[in-house]
Order: C-alpha cells, then structure tokens, then sequence
C-alpha cells in the first residue's frame, strides 16, 4: 500500500495552494486530480480584491476598471474601488501546477479519481489503496470526502457560454422577475467570453434560468450560437475546515459565497490555511475566518432579498448606489491588506 503524509483529492486553486505551502518541506504530498486537465471547470473566472494578496497570472488577465450593471434593462455604470480580474480557469491551475514541480516532495496526478475514503486511506481505480496521515479534501462541490463526514451541502448553480470573440464590457444583469435575486452576466477573457446565470435552483428552475440567459445574450446582441455550453453547482454551506485527521477546502467546504458565488479567493485562502495548520497546530485558521466575515456579510444581505421578493428591484437599486460609496464596497466586497511592493511585483507576473 503507499503512503504519504499528506493526500489532497482535487487540484484546483485551493488544493495546489495547499501543496504549494507544504512544497519544500519534509512531508510527502500526494494531489489527486480526477480530471485530466488541470483548470478546466465551469467557472466565470472572476478576481476580486480578496485574490490580491495571492501571486497570482495577472498577465493572463484581463483588467476591469469600470463595469456595466443592467437592472431591468436600464444600465448603470460602476467603478470598483479595486480593479476586478477575469482570468482562465486553466490557465490559473497550470500556472499554481507549475509551481509545484520544482518541489520534489509533491506529486500530481491527473486522471486519478478518488473511489473510497476511511480514516486512514483512500481507494482509487483498481482496488489502489493510498494510506495517508492527513487528508485534504479540495474536490468541489460534489466532494467525496464531504459525503464520507456526512455533511449536507446547498447549492446553488451557475451556468455559462464560451463565446469564441472577446465582448469590450464587464456587464452584470439583474432582473428579478426572471432571476430572482441571482444575477447574469458577461465576463470578457483574453480568447473568449464567459457569459452566463447564476441562481438558486430552489427558487429559480434551471430550465428557465436557461431560458432567461438566452434572452439576455439576445436582447444585448450576442450570438451564442457557436458557443460552448456548461453548468455545474456550487456549495455555499460552511460547516468547519477541520474534522479530526481530514481538512475542507474550497467548494467542498462550501467556502463560496452564495450571494455573488465567488470562490477563488476562497480556495485559496482556505488551502494556504490548512497547508499552514499542518506545518503548525497552533495556527488557527485565522485568515478562514477573516474572509468569512465577507461571506456573511454578503449572505445577509441576500437572505434579505430572498424575504423580500416583491421588493427586490428597489433592494437592486440601493445595492448600486451604496456601492458607488467606497467604504461600503470595502465592507461589502473586502478591501487590500497586502503593501504596494507585493501588488506591484503581482502586476507584473
């Protein structure tokens, strides 16, 4: 049977920042990935300023410093405090898997779905067992090792188009007659255009979600008809990173917020804090619960929205004037805690 100290079932941003930390230490470390690319999943590929204190491809991505929001079909223009970044969710894991092999303790394999997980090892493809001392679970929302602790998830679902031409504007859709307190949007890539929905299926049928997306594109003058098309679920229900010898991170934490349903900035801070506990039980997870504070934040406000339906359009429309003011948008969407060097040396990567 093999062994290592340290086995992380799924390698995106959470799972390789994981590895990364512990990369160059006397640990053996073993990342499972059960797809053969690293990277791709259905994803708008957003970065916000909870990202910035990660190194990060910038030079991959494309730079936001305005965008456009369509609340029933009337645009408002908004400028973030914080430039927003869209990036490719492949070129992001090829650029953290990269990092890695220059660490001789760490080993990545693609293609390798975990089958079975008890205490001690985990089972993949032909009867493979692999005993760990530590088990990271960073593998989505449909976690594996989420199920094996026999936690419940909620989920939420978003769904996008590949469009093969680069729209010029960041655009946010708000209508809630038709997506209730979910949002559509349009997110330009440096080779493409992630356009797509994001919605509760409880409240919202993924039927008519699809539905409403196609309109969208339409009644903004985009052709969808050579596009790609994929959806996948989110897990937004926190309940602990620790349990005993198997650590959460990421989606399958449900370290995503269901208001917005960011998770990279999640991801990662989540899998650099567990790589951190490992290397020191006296560490406490203390940057988990700093980003948790925006996560509640953020929830709280939708809850509200979801109370209220009838009077979601003038909720929308305070949203946008209060995030015009910059310490609300600090409050609501975080603000940096990294020094102008970093950010700098950042820019350039």
């Amino acid at each position: 049977m093999e062994s290592y100290d340290v086995v992380i079932v799924g390698a995106g941003p959470a799972g390789l920042k994981c590895a990364e930390v512990l990369g160059g230490t006397g640990l053996s470390i073993l990342v499972l990935e059960k797809n053969t690319t690293i990277g791709k999943k259905t994803c708008a590929g957003g970065l916000s300023v909870l990202d910035r204190k990660f190194p990060l491809p910038l030079h991959k991505a494309l730079t936001f410093r305005e965008c456009s929001v369509v609340l029933n079909g009337r645009g408002h223009t908004l400028y973030p405090l914080y430039p927003i970044y869209t990036i490719d969710r492949i070129d992001l894991g090829q650029y953290q898997s990269e990092l890695l092999r220059r660490h001789e303790n760490i080993i990545i394999e693609t293609g390798t779905a975990v089958r079975e997980i008890t205490d001690a090892h985990v089972m993949a493809a032909e009867k493979r067992k692999i005993s760990f001392r530590y088990l990271v679970g960073a593998d989505g929302s449909t976690s594996i090792v989420r199920r094996y602790l026999g936690l419940e998830s909620r989920l939420y679902i978003g769904m996008h188009y590949v469009i093969p031409e680069v729209h010029e504007k960041m655009v946010w859709f708000l209508d809630p007659g038709l997506l209730g307190s979910g949002y559509g949007w349009i997110f330009p890539h440096r080779a493409f255009t992630s356009a797509g929905v994001y919605f509760n299926p409880a409240l919202i049928p993924p039927k008519k979600a699809r539905e409403t997306l196609d309109k969208l594109l339409e009644g903004y003058g985009i052709d969808n008809r050579k596009a790609g098309f994929s959806a996948a679920p989110v897990n937004c229900l926190y309940r602990g990173t620790r349990f005993r010898n198997i650590f959460l991170a990421g989606d399958a934490a449900g370290l995503v917020s269901a208001c917005t349903g960011e998770g990279i900035a999640y991801a990662l801070t989540s899998g650099e804090d567990i790589a951190r506990h490992l290397l020191d039980t006296t560490y406490d997870f203390d940057n988990i619960r700093k980003i948790l504070t925006y996560k509640k934040r953020q929830e709280f406000i939708l809850s509200i929205f979801d109370r209220l339906p009838f009077l979601q359009s003038i909720l929308f429309r305070l949203v946008i004037e209060l995030i015009r003011v910059p310490a609300f948008q600090r409050y609501y969407v975080g603000e940096l805690e990294t020094g102008a060097a970093h950010l700098a040396e950042n820019e350039k990567r």
